[in-house]
């Protein structure tokens, strides 16, 4: 029995110092960061909390090679949350709820240079949350170095006069601007490879800044930051100028900078490579133009339930392209409602519990602060509500406004809602609905794969793609509008945007009745080519049918044909010489 009790204590005070182990970390941290999450300016960042990093906004965190380091992250709001080391594959794990913490122990490499660090949910990284991890002496990066490598690092640039024409991460001075930015040059590196236009014997992205050294007219850069690169900026003499021991530690300076090469298991250094871009397959976001209610029969005002969904969703841009879209109940735009002036409307605004993002949503149709916006600032599982009467007809757009609100638009959240006058509208045989919006890449235009939002282009209103109804092909191959000879339409139009005005013009067709600005109570304009609607404004355009054929709806700034945007009609029926005659060309015109 004593040898029974003796074991048992034993095993207890096992269990415990397990328990104990469990609780902390295997590793013991020379270093030890705490950040937060916080909003500023309409971005998302990463707020520094410990002593050395307090109130520094991104900071960059400091560590020597091969040194152990604690990072703890704290989820400050504005939904979940990590901190990921991409080049090295260590992360925080997620913080999903507000207050909730997460930490990781992790050595860093032994290798001089830097690790990007970012919110690796979403496009969390997009909208601002990034930093660098410095691994070497601070004085490593902008100041002097303190050990005899690095001492010879900066010995190097400097002799070379490299700093003069580029800005190179953590080299003292270093903010040329007459060549590229070598702070990516990694990434930059496979890109030339994967180009089709680079011409070196470079296999690997070591031997290609060897190789941009020593040969550089081997390959041009194609942008630089004045323009296009140009052979000769760049001295073919530098071999000359430097020895093998300098280039070798450029060489290995620069392939060791954010985003990567670091030694491997082996030892030696490969480049992380850019993941070659395959075409993808997501889900069918687009709205069917004709998916609306129809229109209200006559009746008292009553109260009208709309029910909004946020839901986030990898959805097919393009052919082979796809994209993480925003959305409001799964598709772009959002539903469209209908209710009669007088309506009392209530709306329940959920958000996914699959949703990386906080959303809410502004009816422009409403009087009330932020159009309800205010009301429903609504957190990933959670839902929301507000009622609001109807009190001016029209028709009116409504989308997200959390910010960054132009970010919540142009990943889809945006829809209209009609406000019947009394009597209703007049009598069409179809009606169709359609929104234009924006769609801001990472990847050009075409690109396959899937593409992240590049916030810059979004700030700076660059879009690579224009789209009716979320997608390239939406109207076209996909959901076109079709109609019958004798019929009159009438199309719902809407501008998400969240940044670009429309010039709506059906090719081949006269609008008869253009509801300017979407006032459903001034008298329609007659005889309208082309209409102008902003971004989030609407219009309601009607024309008859007279002449069969393939009408192609545009925005008539027509480059944006270019970018996807484009709509067909398809209108069957019997010819009508005496309106319209003749023999199609080669070529096809439009």
């Amino acid at each position: 029995m004593k040898s029974f009790t003796k074991f048992l204590i034993l095993a207890l005070l096992l269990a415990a110092l397990v328990t104990a182990c469990a609780g902390s970390n295997s590793k013991i941290a020379d270093k030890e960061y705490v950040l937060t999450t916080e909003m500023k300016d309409g971005n998302i960042i990463f707020l520094g909390v410990s002593d050395e990093i307090n109130g520094k906004e991104n900071p960059t965190l400091t560590a020597a090679p091969g040194e152990t380091i604690t990072i703890t992250l704290i989820n400050g709001g504005m939904g979940q949350h990590d901190i990921t080391f991409p080049s090295v594959k260590i992360s925080t794990g997620l913080v999903k709820e507000k207050g909730e913490e997460a930490s990781v122990t992790f050595t860093v490499p032994e290798t001089p240079g830097q690790l990007e660090y970012y919110d690796s949910i979403s496009n969390h990284a997009d909208l601002g949350m990034r930093g660098v991890l410095a691994i070497g002496a601070v004085s490593t990066f902008g100041q002097s170095a303190s050990d005899p490598q690095q001492a010879q690092v900066f010995a190097a640039f400097e002799k070379g006069a490299c700093a003069t024409c580029h800005t190179i991460p953590g080299i003292p001075n270093a903010k040329g601007a007459v060549g590229p930015d070598l702070g990516n040059i990694v990434f930059s590196a496979q890109d030339y490879f994967n180009s089709g236009k680079y011409t070196g014997s470079s296999k690997t992205t070591e031997e290609f800044i060897h190789e941009s050294i020593i040969q550089p007219a081997a390959f041009l850069s194609p942008t630089c930051p004045t323009g296009p690169c140009t052979d000769g900026v760049m001295p073919a003499t530098l071999s000359q100028t430097l020895n093998t021991d300098e280039i070798n530690s450029i060489v290995q300076y620069l392939n060791g900078l954010p985003l990567g090469a670091y030694p491997d298991a082996s030892g030696s250094a490969s480049a992380q490579p850019v993941a070659t871009q395959m075409p993808t397959t997501g889900a069918d976001i687009v709205r069917d133009p004709t998916d609306l209610p129809a229109p209200i029969e006559p009746r008292e005002p009553t109260t009208v339930v709309i029910n909004l969904e946020a839901i986030e969703v990898e959805g097919q841009l393009a052919d082979g392209t796809t994209y993480t879209y925003w959305t409001f109940n799964g598709a772009v735009p959002a539903p469209f409602f209908r209710v009669r002036l007088g309506d009392t409307i209530e709306v329940h605004m959920k958000n996914s519990t699959g949703s990386i993002m906080n959303h809410s949503v502004d009816f422009h149709a409403v009087t009330g602060p932020g159009g309800g916006a205010v009301m429903t600032q609504t957190e990933p599982g959670k839902e929301t509500m507000f009622t609001a009467k109807a009190i001016n007809p029209g028709l009116f757009v409504y989308h997200c406004a959390t910010p960054m609100v132009a970010n919540h638009i142009s990943n889809g959240m945006y829809g209209l809602i009609l406000v019947e006058p009394e009597g209703g509208l007049p009598p069409v045989d179809r009606e169709f609905y359609i929104m234009q919006g924006e769609v801001y890449t990472a990847g050009k235009f075409g690109e396959l794969g899937h593409q992240a939002t590049d916030t810059e282009k979004l700030l700076s209103e660059n879009p690579e793609y224009f789209v009716f109804n979320g997608a390239v092909g939406s109207l076209t191959t996909q959901k076109p509008l079709n109609a019958n000879v004798g019929e009159t339409v009438r199309i719902f139009f809407g501008v998400g945007g969240p940044n670009f005005t429309s010039s709506f013009h059906v090719i081949g067709e006269i609008f008869d009745r253009v509801y300017d600005q979407a006032s459903l109570t001034a008298a329609p304009l007659t005889d309208v080519q082309t209409t102008l609607v902003p971004p989030g404004g609407a219009t309601m355009v009607e024309f008859g049918l007279e002449v069969p054929g393939r009408y192609i709806l545009v925005d008539h700034a027509l480059s944006r044909l270019q970018r996807g945007l484009a709509g067909y009609l398809i209108v069957e029926g019997d010819e009508n010489p005496e309106i319209f005659n003749g023999t199609p060309m080669p070529g096809g015109g439009h």
